[in-house]
C-alpha cells in the first residue's frame, strides 16, 4: 500500500511539472500575441499602403496624380516631397502640415511623428512619400536590441524554462510531501480497519470526508464485534450449561443400564435392551463432547494443554484400539513412517480426536471394505502426514466446505479434524484421488 502512495506522490510531481511547463509555454505565446498589433497587419499595414501609393502615382508633363485613390485608407493622408524639401503633391493633407521641409525637419519626422501625426515614409526616385495617420491612432516606441541579444535568446529561454521546472518540481515536492503524509495516514487507517483494529483519523483537510467515513466504519465494526463477542460468550455459556445439565442424568442412565445389562435377575431380552440403552447413551455423550469441542474450536481458542507430542505414537494407539475393538478384516492398513521421532507441540487429546476422525472416516464410509494407507515424513522442519484409502471417496461439496462446521451433527468428523489441525498451526487439504486422500502439515519442534 505504501508503494501505491509513493506512485501517487511521483505522479503528482510529474503532473505539476508538466502543467507548469505547459503554462509557461502558453504565457510565452500569450506575450507574443499581446505584443502583436493585429490591426496593423498585412495587407492593411502602412508600408503596404505606401507601396500601393508608389505604384499608382503617375508623373507626366510635370503633373502628378494618383491613379487609384482608394489605396489610401479613410482618414489617412499622403504627401510627396521633392529633393528641395517642397511638397509637390498631396492627398487629404491637413492644414497644419507644412508645404516645405528642411533637412532637419526630414530627420525629425523620420522619428515617426509630424506635428503629432504618426507618419511613415518611403523613398522614391522622384521624392519622399510621407503617409500620415490620424493623431493618437498609433503609438510608436523605439525598441533596440543588439545582435548578441538575439543570438543568446534561445539559451535564455531554456534557462527560464529550466528555472520554472525546478521551481515547479520544488513546490510540487512540498505539496506532494503533505499529500503523501495524508495519504499514508489514510492507507494505514484502512489497513488497520481491514484488521478490525480501532481507528481514529483527524477529520481535517481535503480528506476530511474520507477520514470521517473511516472513523464511522471503525466505530461500526467495533460495535458489531462487541455484539458478536457478547453473543458468542452467551452461546458458549449456554452450551456449557446445557452440556453440564445433560451429563448428570446421562451418567445415571448409563450407570443403571450397564448394571441392568449385567444383572442375572432379568431376561436376556431386557439385558439386550439395556445394552442398547448404554450404547445410545455413549453416542449421546460423544455428541455432547463434540458439541463442546466444536464450540471452542469454532472461535480458534488457544490450546491450554500443550505439550510435546509424537504423531506416530498417536496414530499407532488409534489403530491398536480399532483393531482390539474388532476391526473387520475387510480393511487393510499399511503404515509407512519414515521419521517416527517427529514431535510437535500440541494438545494430545485433540490431535488424537482429529486423526481418529480421519481414519474412522475411511472405515465408516466404505462398508464394503478398503485399503487404508498412512504415511509420515519430514520436510523443512515440518511433519507431513498422508491418510488415503481406495474407497468411494466423499462428495465434492464436503471437500469444498471442509472448513465449515455443518448445521447438523452429521458430518462433523472432517470439519472438526480441520479445525484441530489449524489450531495447532498446521494445514490440511483433502481430495478425491482413486479414493479419498487427506494431507496434513504440522510444524515440528526440536526436543
Amino acid at each position: 500500500m505504501n508503494k501505491t502512495v509513493f506512485k501517487i506522490f511521483i505522479c503528482f510531481i510529474l503532473l505539476s511539472a508538466f502543467i507548469s511547463t505547459t503554462l509557461l509555454c502558453i504565457n510565452f505565446a500569450g506575450m507574443a500575441f499581446l505584443q502583436s498589433d493585429t490591426n496593423n497587419n498585412y495587407p492593411y499595414n502602412e508600408r503596404y499602403v505606401l507601396e500601393q501609393i508608389s505604384k499608382n502615382i503617375i508623373i507626366s508633363d510635370n503633373q502628378i496624380r494618383l491613379e487609384n485613390k482608394s489605396v489610401i485608407p479613410d482618414n489617412n493622408w499622403c504627401i510627396l516631397v521633392n529633393g528641395d524639401g517642397n511638397v509637390i503633391w498631396g492627398h487629404n493633407k491637413p492644414d497644419d502640415i507644412p508645404d516645405h521641409y528642411t533637412i532637419n525637419d526630414i530627420a525629425r519626422l523620420t522619428r515617426w511623428y509630424l506635428n503629432d501625426y504618426p507618419v511613415y515614409v518611403r523613398t522614391e526616385e522622384y521624392g519622399l512619400l510621407i503617409l500620415g495617420t490620424p493623431k493618437n491612432s498609433v503609438g510608436k516606441y523605439e525598441l533596440r536590441y543588439s545582435m548578441a541579444w538575439f543570438e543568446s535568446l534561445p539559451q535564455r529561454i531554456l534557462i527560464i524554462i529550466t528555472v520554472n521546472l525546478i521551481l515547479a518540481a520544488f513546490l510540487a515536492c512540498i505539496f506532494g510531501i503533505v499529500l503523501y503524509r495524508r495519504l499514508r495516514t489514510l492507507t494505514l487507517g484502512i489497513k488497520d480497519l481491514r484488521q478490525e483494529k480501532k481507528v481514529y483519523l483527524k477529520e481535517t483537510g481535503i480528506f476530511k470526508e474520507i477520514s470521517k467515513s473511516i472513523n464511522e466504519t471503525s466505530e461500526s465494526i467495533e460495535r458489531k464485534n462487541e455484539a458478536l463477542l457478547s453473543r458468542d460468550n452467551a452461546r458458549s455459556n449456554w452450551i456449557a450449561g446445557v452440556s453440564h445439565d445433560i451429563r448428570t442424568p446421562l451418567s445415571i442412565i448409563m450407570g443403571y443400564s450397564e448394571a441392568l445389562a449385567r444383572s442375572v435377575d432379568i431376561s436376556k431380552e431386557n439385558q439386550t435392551k439395556a445394552k442398547m440403552i448404554t450404547a445410545q447413551s455413549i453416542k449421546i455423550k460423544k455428541l455432547v463432547d463434540d458439541l463442546n469441542l466444536i464450540s471452542s474450536l469454532e472461535y480458534d481458542m488457544q490450546l491450554s494443554k500443550k505439550k510435546p507430542v509424537r504423531i506416530c505414537l498417536i496414530i499407532r494407539s488409534i489403530l491398536t484400539d480399532l483393531i482390539n475393538n474388532g476391526l473387520s478384516e475387510k480393511y487393510k492398513i499399511n503404515l509407512d513412517f519414515q521419521y517416527e521421532k517427529a514431535v510437535i507441540m500440541g494438545d494430545e487429546m485433540l490431535l488424537e480426536r482429529a486423526f481418529f476422525n480421519l481414519i474412522n472416516n475411511s472405515i465408516v464410509h466404505n462398508e464394503q471394505g478398503c485399503k487404508i494407507e498412512i504415511s509420515e515424513y519430514m520436510y523443512n522442519d515440518s511433519v507431513y502426514i498422508r491418510i488415503s484409502d481406495n474407497g468411494r471417496g466423499v462428495s465434492d461439496e464436503v471437500i469444498q466446505n471442509i472448513s465449515q462446521i455443518p448445521k447438523t451433527a452429521h458430518g462433523l468428523g472432517l470439519p472438526m479434524a480441520y479445525r484441530i489441525i489449524c489450531v495447532h498451526g498446521g494445514k490440511m487439504t483433502a481430495e478425491n484421488n482413486n479414493g479419498f486422500t487427506v494431507k496434513i502439515i504440522l510444524p515440528q519442534i526440536n526436543e
